[in-house]
């Protein structure tokens, strides 16, 4: 095989080894941060871990360098190496985690502080060795490519740079958006193990006949001893290595943080902000590759270069406040959809490329730049390992630097400027103490202050806009915070930026990277905010299942209400409230005195850690958890939302322990949110959901046992009647309302949608929640059982409790608030309480039905028809019966079924009629009695009262278990009685819990001891 054949098909072996050797950075990351707790430190972790293996493994081969006889065939023993622990590090990781949470933690950290040294040496234990193995795989293609090819070294350092990290773009695609997606976390790892082990054999196959130890022209040392000494140089060179490593990584770290608060701080977001960078960097290292070789001087063409990655990183504060117009103006341009989500990733691509790129095409002409020198200068061969290994150890300063000091220091345009002084300084040092001939250095000093003026002229002129920063433009679509709002706080921490907003209405809301993560109204004068209500119960229902509790644990501080009104508990002795980013404690001081308690009150003891850290170094166990962390979509929040999360953490409470979880319905579909409650219901089989306000839940579940009633008693803590009184939640009857419905009939229905448990190691959420938040997706299916027209929830479930009074105290936060009181009205309009034409507190098509049938009852002589008046018989039945007690709602419809009007229907007519009444109430042996013969009837003539009769039948039916006759009619409803899209929740609920591998339990329609004969099935319908 002739040489230069041989040497192209190493480089595509080396752009495969790249491709997979950035999965292992991606997948990493998500292991780690199931270990540690928030992504940003696993990320940090590994990028040190990572970029210090590559920097060890290179200096290793940089001292072996001229002993190595067949670099080629060693590297095939290094991919194959790195193959092998790649196909067995899930194993290891499991085993060992679980070993530490139990074992090593408890025994070596302490719980009062946050760092826990054996923790984090044991995460860098488990990726080191594969790193260092990665971090021999350059200089040693490197030298099996030079020394067979001396004509163009240049050319070719330049072009195995480009492709192997062009391969790193696609791997950090290909892992992101298919791998992990499709296979999980282990089959990510195993195809990329697999992988290696090809790239070996290839490797050894090309390794037949080593070449022979490197040869290569060095550079002369100028006359006139104007030049430094080659050892001077060698170590000016190897400096230069260092310190633009170090600030390459100040610019990734900045970016990062700087760009999630345009595109989101979610996993995908995080990915393709990696892939921006590494595609600079290949860029680079292509362009450069044809002009190496023919450099004249490469150490001055590296100073300009220093110089403009410098300029172009200043340049970046401005380029990035116009990021946010553009990221506005691309959500107003594409539709929230699939394709548009495709789009959206695109755009925000193309954002961080914008930002990113013409500072990293500079740092990727760097290496190839300085290598080639080294190359040719005393170093020789060993320059392949020592560039690389300085450059590596550079890049792991500088994330120390970034993340622990620069970015809490000097937020993160400080930390950016940081590395701008030091690329300018070092480009200023290159230009000045490298001087190859006497014409030059007169023009040098210009140069150098031009540079210097344009770096302290992009400083001065341009600052980041904290109105720009916290607008969450990537969920708003606004650029900027609307003009009568104030950022009252501004802090960007180790994990996070926060912003606490205060705006014209007198409320004040907490963001997180722009993410609002709650907001209170701070003056009586003002209406409560929707989460006061969210918060309020998060603390106010697990305490009304265990009010003796007398320890509690939340997890996520958030503006610390629900730990205040947990304190209101006069038998709590200790509340942990555990949050990772200490700015957040910082940002929240600003709701005092609202929740004075979270932080004056003994009890309380705030905690800077990851919960799961927190909890393995304590042996505390606790009566109530609750858990409120940010959004699943944010990445690293998905695992506090997973089987393996919720395993863990029944073990730190005590036996008849309180878990509370908060979920939002917003941001979600039904497949995500389903895949969350079977993570959940793996470990706490039996739980109840409540609404808190229309688009969150609160899910409480017991462990060892079923959740319980709520014990009303809880609403006489004296500490606790401010904000119960503010909220109009004293009355237990409003809470009773906010039961959806328990486990045992959700779960099957949740269950039908065949998605599997979220796990760590398959992160169904973490891979959906980006493009559901994208597509404003919603989980509309609870709110629809609701407002169902038959009360199937209360029938068949048992948990639900309508307004059983209009005199009740309603916060009216969310519809069934409001629609609660517009059923109300409706029933003082038919039963005569109100004249026509009063005030009715309804609106739309409830307020003109129930004037219809008012007047309909009163006026037999107007002229309508029973077709015409039907139809708003059936929107009263809609607007009433979901939400009215079975007394009053069955009173109501006895009224208007005594009416001149409704005694002269005819039979059929007054069937429909009835079954309306027998549905409001409850009556499962009247329900199947009336609808049957209606849906012989209506085969085939779909319309509202076609799928009345089919909900008031199976339900029925369902609720009398009889589940085989319902399915039956479920069988066919799509065919024959219902129309296309429509009743879509109520007959997945029905269809789930009639499966006969889910039998449903008996509800609160008629009990066991009580029930009638079994009713014969219809003669026509074909059961």
């Amino acid at each position: 095989m002739p040489v230069r054949q041989r040497v192209e098909l190493v480089l595509i072996v080396f752009f495969a080894s790249g491709f997979s050797g950035l999965i292992y950075e991606s997948v990493w990351s998500h292991y780690v941060k199931l270990f540690l707790g928030h992504a940003a430190y696993a990320q940090t972790l590994v990028l040190t871990v990572f970029i210090g293996g590559l920097a060890g493994g290179s200096w290793l081969c940089a001292r072996m360098a001229e002993r190595i006889r067949n670099p080629l065939r060693v590297y095939a023993i290094v991919e194959a190496s790195i193959g092998a622990l790649a196909l067995v590090f899930h194993g290891v990781f499991v085993a060992t985690t679980d070993w530490a949470f139990a074992s090593l933690l408890p025994a070596t950290c302490d719980q009062s502080n946050t760092f826990c040294l054996s923790q984090w040496l044991l995460a860098a234990a488990m990726l080191l060795p594969q790193s260092l193995l990665l971090g021999a795989t350059f200089p040693l293609v490197s030298s099996a490519v030079l020394r067979w090819s001396t004509e163009h070294p240049g050319n070719d350092i330049a072009s195995l740079y480009f492709l192997n990290s062009l391969g790193a773009v696609l791997g950090v695609l290909t892992s992101a958006f298919l791998l992990i997606p499709g296979v999980g976390l282990p089959g990510t790892l195993l195809t990329a193990g697999l992988i290696n082990i090809c790239i070996a054999l290839a490797a050894y196959a090309l390794s037949r006949n080593a070449p022979e130890a490197l040869v290569v022209t060095r550079f002369e040392t100028p006359a006139g001893g104007q030049a430094r000494s080659e050892r001077s140089l060698v170590l000016a060179l190897l400096a230069t290595a260092l310190l633009t490593g170090l600030s390459s990584f100040i610019y990734e770290i900045a970016w990062i943080r700087m760009l999630s608060l345009v595109l989101g701080a979610s996993t995908h977001s995080f990915e393709l902000m990696l892939a921006s960078f590494i595609l600079g960097l290949a860029l680079g290292g292509m362009w450069v590759r044809h002009r190496v070789d023919h450099s004249a001087d490469p150490v001055r063409l590296l100073a300009y270069v220093q110089l403009f990655m410098g300029l172009a990183a200043a340049a970046t504060i401005p380029v990035y406040n116009g990021a946010f117009d553009l990221m506005a103006w691309t959500l107003s341009s594409v539709s929230r959809n699939a394709p548009g989500f495709v789009l959206f990733n695109i755009a925000s691509t193309l954002i961080a490329m914008l930002v990113m790129l013409p500072a990293t095409f500079c740092a990727g002409m760097t290496l190839p730049l300085i290598t080639y020198r080294l190359l040719r200068s005393s170093a020789g061969e060993k320059a392949l390992g020592m560039v690389y290994s300085v450059n590596t150890l550079g890049a792991i300063f500088g994330i120390a630097l970034a993340v622990h000091f620069l970015l809490t220091g000097l937020g993160v345009r400080g930390a950016l400027i940081v590395g701008c002084v030091i690329d300018v300084a070092l480009g200023v040092f290159l230009l000045v103490a490298w001087r190859s001939s006497p014409g030059a250095r007169r023009s040098l000093p210009w140069r150098a202050v031009a540079a210097v003026a344009g770096l302290a002229a992009l400083t001065l002129a341009f600052d980041i806009d904290p109105r720009r920063s916290s607008s969450g433009v990537f969920r708003s679509g606004i650029a900027r915070i609307s003009p009568s709002d104030e950022v009252i706080y501004h802090r960007d921490g180790k994990t996070a930026t926060v912003d606490v907003i205060q705006s014209s209405g007198g409320r004040r809301s907490i963001r997180t990277n722009g993410k609002t993560d709650a907001a209170l109204s701070l003056t009586k004068e003002h209406q409560p905010s929707a989460d006061e209500y969210t918060m309020t119960l998060l603390a106010l229902l697990p305490l009304g299942h265990r009010p003796d509790a007398a320890s509690a644990a939340v997890i996520g501080f958030g503006s610390g209400m629900s730990t205040s009104v947990l304190l209101s508990s006069p038998h709590l002795t200790r509340v942990d409230t555990i949050e990772i980013e200490p700015a957040m404690i910082e940002g929240a001081q600003k709701f005092r005195p609202v929740v004075e308690a979270a932080f004056a009150d003994p009890r309380s003891h705030i905690v800077i850690d990851d919960a799961k850290s927190y909890f393995a170094r304590g042996r505390n166990r606790y009566d109530i958890v609750i858990s409120e962390p940010s959004n699943p979509w944010v990445s690293g929040v998905a695992s506090l939302f997973t089987e393996e999360f919720y395993r863990r953490v029944s073990t730190y409470m005590n036996d008849g322990a309180v878990l509370a979880q908060w979920l939002h319905t917003y941001e979600m579909d039904a497949t995500t949110l389903a895949s969350i409650l079977e993570a959940l219901s793996r470990t706490f089989p039996e739980y109840v959901v409540y609404s808190s306000i229309d688009l969150d839940i609160v899910v409480i579940a017991r462990k060892g046992g079923p959740p319980g009633e709520f014990q009303e008693r809880v609403l006489d803590f004296p500490r606790a009647q401010p904000v119960l009184e503010r909220l109009l939640l004293k009355d237990p009857r409003v809470i009773r309302r906010r039961v959806i419905a328990g486990a045992r009939t959700l779960r099957p229905m949740f269950q039908s949608y065949g998605v599997g448990a979220n796990s760590d190691y398959f992160p169904l959420v973490d891979q959906r929640a980006s493009a559901s938040r994208f597509m404003r997706s919603k989980v509309t299916e609870l709110t629809e059982l609701q407002a169902s027209p038959v009360p199937m929830l209360e029938m068949v479930d048992g948990g639900t409790h309508p307004a059983d009074s209009p005199t009740v105290d309603n916060p009216t936060v969310n519809q069934a608030d409001f629609a609660a009181k517009a059923a109300w009205g409706i029933h003082d309009v038919l039963s005569g309480g109100r004249a026509q034409g009063a005030d009715v507190p309804i609106s739309g098509g409830g307020e003109m039905a129930a004037q219809m049938v008012r007047y309909w009852m009163s006026d037999c002589r107007s002229g309508l028809t029973f077709a015409q008046i039907a139809p708003s018989l059936i929107a009263a039945g809609d607007a009433t019966t979901p939400y009215l007690p079975a007394p009053a709602a069955s009173a109501m419809w006895r009224r208007v079924g005594e009416s001149p009007c409704a005694r002269a229907l005819e039979e059929k007519q007054r069937r429909q009629l009835d079954l309306i009444g027998a549905v409001a109430g409850r009556d499962p042996m009247a329900m199947i009695k009336l609808s049957l013969p209606i849906l012989d009837d209506a085969v085939g003539k779909k319309s509202e009262m076609s799928e009345l009769a089919l909900l008031a039948a199976t339900t029925a039916f369902a609720c009398l278990g009889r589940p085989a006759d319902a399915r039956v009619l479920l069988d066919r409803a799509s065919r024959d009685w219902v129309r296309p899209e429509m009743r879509q929740a109520e007959l997945r609920y029905l269809r789930a819990v009639t499966d006969p591998a889910h039998p449903a339990a008996v509800g609160g329609c008629i009990s066991p001891a009580a029930r009638a004969p079994a009713a014969p099935a219809a003669r026509s319908t074909g059961r």
